[in-house]
């Protein structure tokens, strides 16, 4: 199943399907020239490593600055990585939409599940949608754009989207109550994932349920590990136990059969 992917990037930042998926695709060593936009400075000659190396990311509010910083390279990267991710987008989601859904797509980026979700909901259906990834980052405020674009085209009036962003030192409060939480492929750059998880149960709903993966790198635990940070790792082992105590497997196989499989979690009270 496809959808436009690559139309809503290639208008917001001027350029080129061709050009779109050049920018977003990932190589060892590459230095794109990325564009800017109403809401970002373009970015060029430096690599992911260069960015990162832009100053100390020893503090919280440093680690959250990269993701400034980087412009619009994960807009392009994301888009041009999640085209053909759809399937797994719906496979996770389709289960559990119901009328009067929230879903908090938690390290949204350009919210790629969102996304998906908005382009096969029926018009009628009333959803809660919650974006949170780092005040100010790109690629969040394009993909707010891009899925109020979405909704606005195919008439989804009851669709209500929020963005609720995290900030150092502050984790976000929703205004209702979360049925589905989805943190992929985020996890591993958060400074805290035990903090993130207690923060979202707080807000689930009776029964509400995380889609999560965990990525797991191969390193020495005290190796610097630029934005998968060593923090997070240290606390994968006791992020699994507490999900483990606190919810039931529902779909997926678990995090020591596929460490970096996506999985999806129901609270088990």
């Amino acid at each position: 199943m496809q959808f436009e992917w690559l139309n809503y990037l290639c208008e917001y930042y001027d350029v080129s399907e061709e050009e779109a998926i050049k920018l977003g695709t990932r190589a060892d060593g590459r230095k794109p020239s990325l564009p800017g936009s109403k809401t970002c400075k373009p970015v060029s000659n430096m690599t992911m490593e260069d960015i990162w190396a832009l100053k100390e990311r020893k503090t919280e509010k440093d680690i959250f600055d990269f993701y400034v910083d980087q412009g619009s390279w994960s807009a392009f990267r994301q888009c041009v990585r999640h085209q053909d991710l759809t399937n797994l987008h719906l496979s996770v989601l389709q289960p559990f939409i119901k009328d009067g859904l929230h879903v908090c797509e938690y390290g949204c980026g350009v919210a790629p599940f969102a996304f998906s979700l908005c382009n096969v909901i029926k018009p009628d259906i009333n959803i809660d949608i919650s974006l949170t990834d780092i005040d100010g980052c790109e690629h969040m405020i394009f993909g707010n754009w891009r899925l109020n674009k979405l909704k606005e085209s195919r008439g989804l009036e009851n669709v209500n989207i929020h963005v609720k962003p995290a900030r150092p030192n502050e984790l976000p409060k929703y205004d209702k109550k979360i049925d589905v939480a989805l943190t992929f492929e985020v996890l591993e750059h958060l400074p805290s994932p035990m903090k993130t998880l207690a923060n979202l149960m707080k807000q689930m709903n009776s029964k509400a349920v995380l889609i999560e993966n965990f990525i797991k790198h191969e390193h020495d635990l005290d190796e610097e590990l630029e934005c998968d940070l060593l923090s997070a790792a240290l606390e994968r082992s006791q992020y699994y136990e507490i999900l483990k105590f606190n919810f039931n497997l529902i779909m997926g196989q678990s995090p020591e059969q596929d460490p970096n499989g996506t999985r999806a979690w129901q609270l088990k009270y």
